[in-house]
């Protein structure tokens, strides 16, 4: 988890019993090469395997084009890209033969959205890496796929006004946000669909067709 210790205690004790001796819990700030080394090698050092790897740490600004700094940009491509790049790469060795990678990315990743255009721009770019990471991890036929949410309720839009709801349900052929359940459930289809390699998954509830 990033920040939310007590989300993330909750989240444990919430588990039967028999569940939670399976959980670890680790904070990692997955803006940063170090800490995500620390966490690889943590769960090298306790599982000894991956079985399924999936990569969803994100972050976004609101900030206008012309307000960027360098600074702001590559910390957004660090945390959305370049981190989860070399994520794979340091699990490789241990991630076991068959297992699967799931990248979250987005469908700002495919369409662009006016809110944001580095949070699309590194979206689009954890889409062409999944397609382009099939041939890599081929010879251990581990499988590489993506998820490409639309409008989802989570904390990120919890200060969005009724007004921003309304005017982007109209753009959604149900009307309404998706659930994290919603994208949960998909993923764990992905994850167990033996066939599935080098997709990206579409989840928006049918946006844009109005």
């Amino acid at each position: 988890y990033a920040h939310n210790e007590k989300k993330a205690e909750e989240f444990l004790e919430s588990l039967f019993p028999s569940d939670r001796k399976k959980v670890i819990i680790l904070k990692t700030d997955m803006s940063s090469y170090e800490e995500m080394m620390n966490l690889v090698n943590t769960v090298k050092e306790k599982a000894g395997h991956v079985d399924w790897l999936i990569s969803n740490a994100g972050i976004s600004t609101y900030k206008k084009f012309t307000d960027y700094t360098f600074e702001e940009w590559n910390k957004i491509v660090n945390t959305n890209l370049s981190v989860p790049v070399f994520m794979v790469k340091e699990f490789l060795p241990v991630i076991s033969e068959g297992g699967s990678v799931l990248f979250m990315g987005s469908y700002a990743g495919c369409q662009a959205y006016s809110s944001s255009l580095v949070y699309g721009v590194t979206k689009a770019a954890v889409h062409f890496l999944t397609k382009s990471l099939v041939k890599e991890l081929e010879p251990k036929g581990i499988r590489v796929n993506a998820l490409a949410p639309g409008f989802i309720q989570t904390p990120w839009h919890e200060n969005r006004t009724d007004e921003s709801y309304e005017r982007i349900n109209r753009k959604i052929a149900l009307h309404r946000f998706g659930e994290i359940k919603d994208v949960a459930d998909l993923a764990y289809c992905v994850l167990t669909n033996q066939y599935m390699n080098g997709s990206i998954v579409d989840i928006h509830g049918g946006y844009d067709y109005f």
